[in-house]
């Protein structure tokens, strides 16, 4: 399980048009922080509200200097019409297989207690800084009770603050 402090695992995915994102990769050409947004799905309702949010505040996140990418077991397909419908201007990656999601401890719901829309991963949070640390993770295990855009930035800006080298 991962801590605070604890290298963010490296994943691969592909990108929307089909190109294939590596997180480490990639953050050797942005040193910015990056905020990994796990969700549920397309379907789910806080999650369109979520990401809606997170867009509504996407300056206050780039004053920040950080950058918001966001995970679901969703399909492409649906990602990519929620990316429309909501004129998202952070990636949107589909990850099915749970090669980000895993290794994250992202909670993954398969219906064995209670049918909650079949089996999709959880809602999770993770605050990566320019050093691929762990700053700050948030894992749910059920659809509410998320961070606002307001509550994450105070969190980052308060961890901006405050963090030692």
């Amino acid at each position: 399980m991962l801590k605070v402090g604890d290298q963010a695992p490296d994943f691969t995915l592909n990108s929307k048009n089909g190109d294939s994102f590596s997180f480490h990769q990639h953050m050797e050409s942005d040193n910015r922080f990056h905020l990994l947004v796990f969700f549920r799905g397309e379907w789910c309702p806080v999650c369109n509200d979520q990401l809606k949010e997170l867009e509504q505040n996407i300056d206050t996140f780039n004053e920040l200097n950080t950058h918001i990418l966001a995970i679901s077991t969703d399909e492409a397909q649906n990602l990519n019409k929620m990316r429309e419908t909501h004129s998202l201007s952070f990636p949107l990656f589909s990850d099915p297989e749970r090669k980000a999601a895993e290794p994250y401890g992202v909670q993954y719901h398969n219906g064995q207690l209670y049918e909650d829309h079949g089996d999709h991963g959880e809602p999770a949070l993770f605050l990566v800084d320019d050093k691929k640390r762990v700053l700050y993770f948030d894992i749910q295990t059920g659809p509410f009770g998320r961070p606002t855009a307001e509550d994450l930035r105070k969190t980052i800006k308060y961890i901006k603050k405050t963090l030692q080298s």
